[in-house]
């Protein structure tokens, strides 16, 4: 069964309303990112164990960034969960970077590190005020040649960046932050996921808009009704 190019992301109240929509989804979608909210929440095992048992791709949102023992140490400690995707902020650094690919490679982990470049919720005002840089395009570049030179294996990065992205065409892109049909949200560079796919994204993250939704299944099969792109699919 071919399935959308897409995680979703698993942010409900409890794990109990979260494993729920893992039973519902799983066979339409690519995997499930488990973030801040449902890693440190109560079931968290019991959610991890259920995206496993329907052999979906776990892709670990923590979003390490620290100093490099630290990070190593980080990964180490989730050796025994061996999530398929894990995240890490760029801006950490070279060394930060190569401390987790050295953690994954000595653990024989399968896991593809994904590093954050710009969080879809900052704009031009917003990184200038932090990087010193307007530009978030440049920004993004800038983050994206240190990921690329240390060797990792994806990045983050909103639906806007990808054609600039586009020379980094040995990296995993994946955009968060996508919408499927026009809504209001609080995320400043948004882009739609159809939009984001057929740009060059490798999968995309579905959010509140899905697993919010009363039918979230019935949800999700008007969208690919609507967008039968076979770019949009996997085989």
């Amino acid at each position: 069964m071919k399935k959308l190019k897409s995680f979703v992301a698993l942010d409900l109240k409890s794990n109990t309303q979260n494993i729920s929509i893992v039973k519902k989804l799983y066979r339409h979608v690519y995997g499930f990112k488990v973030g801040y909210r449902s890693f440190y929440n109560n079931r968290s095992n019991d959610l991890i164990s259920e995206i496993k048992k329907w052999k979906c791709k776990l892709f670990l949102d923590l979003k390490l960034h620290d100093i490099p023992n630290t990070v190593s140490s980080a990964i180490d400690s989730l050796s025994n969960i061996n999530p398929d995707f894990l995240t890490l902020h760029i801006s950490g650094g070279n060394e930060m970077i190569k401390a987790a690919l050295s953690s994954i490679k000595k653990n024989k982990l399968k896991t593809k590190i994904l590093g954050v470049t710009l969080l879809t919720s900052l704009d031009g005002k917003d990184s200038r005020k932090i990087y010193k840089e307007r530009n978030t395009k440049k920004l993004v570049i800038k983050f994206a040649e240190i990921a690329n030179n240390v060797n990792i294996h994806g990045l983050i990065c909103s639906g806007g960046d990808l054609k600039v992205l586009g020379k980094f065409n040995k990296l995993i892109k994946i955009v968060p932050g996508v919408k499927m049909f026009a809504r209001n949200d609080d995320q400043k560079r948004v882009a739609f996921a159809h939009n984001a796919l057929q740009d060059g994204a490798s999968f995309v993250v579905l959010g509140r808009e899905l697993i919010e939704s009363k039918k979230p299944l019935d949800l999700l099969k008007k969208y690919g009704e609507q967008h039968k792109n076979k770019n949009l699919w996997t085989k």
